[in-house]
Formats: structure tokens, C-alpha cells, sequence
């Protein structure tokens, strides 16, 4: 039942990642800047939220190996809370864009 649930989460994920390319395509064909630039930050969280895991852990695991490496001498939950608030910026920002240019859109119809 794990290894069903596993594939299905990746045919999530690919088939979300397609339909997110698709947009970004309709998007530029239409030339919808600000769509397009929502679509491209989704696509590029979208490809951190696979990286991301991988390269945090080895993060944390150099961590304590060697507790100095964290910059402005942080602790290690204030350095995950730090790259977890990352990400959802770039979403509040991807979705401002979103948000404007379909105000821009709709101002322009009217």
C-alpha cells in the first residue's frame, strides 16, 4: 500500500509540474506577463520543494559535525525556520503577481 501511495504522489507531483508548464506556455503565447511570471516562481518552488529535502538534511547533519557553520550565529530551528519562510515569500510574491495582473486584466476590460 506504501510503495501504491509513493507512485501516486509522484504521478501527483509530475502531473502538477505539467500542467503548471502548460500554463506558463498559454501564458507567454498570450503574452500575460504577470501570469508568466507566476507560473515560472511556482515552477521553481516546485523544483526546490524536490531538492530542498536532500540538501537540508545534509545541512543539519554538518551542523553537528560542526555546530560554528550557521551564520550570524543562529541556531539550528532558527535556520530551518529561515528556509522554510523563503519559499512561502517567493509564494506570496508569485501569487502578487498573479493577482495584479489579473486586476490589470480585468481593468483593461471593463
Amino acid at each position: 500500500m506504501e510503495i501504491l501511495l509513493g507512485i501516486f504522489s509522484i504521478l501527483v507531483s509530475v502531473f502538477l509540474l505539467v500542467l503548471l508548464i502548460f500554463g506558463l506556455i498559454q501564458c507567454k503565447k498570450n503574452h500575460f506577463i504577470e501570469g508568466f511570471y507566476f507560473f515560472l516562481i511556482v515552477i521553481f518552488l516546485k523544483i526546490y520543494y524536490v531538492i530542498a529535502p536532500f540538501t537540508i538534511n545534509r545541512f543539519i547533519d554538518s551542523y553537528f559535525v560542526n555546530p560554528t557553520l550557521l551564520p550570524l550565529k543562529m541556531t539550528i530551528g532558527e535556520m530551518i525556520t529561515l528556509l522554510n519562510f523563503i519559499p512561502r515569500t517567493l509564494e506570496v510574491i508569485a501569487f502578487f503577481f498573479l493577482v495584479v495582473g489579473l486586476y490589470r486584466m480585468w481593468k483593461t476590460k471593463t
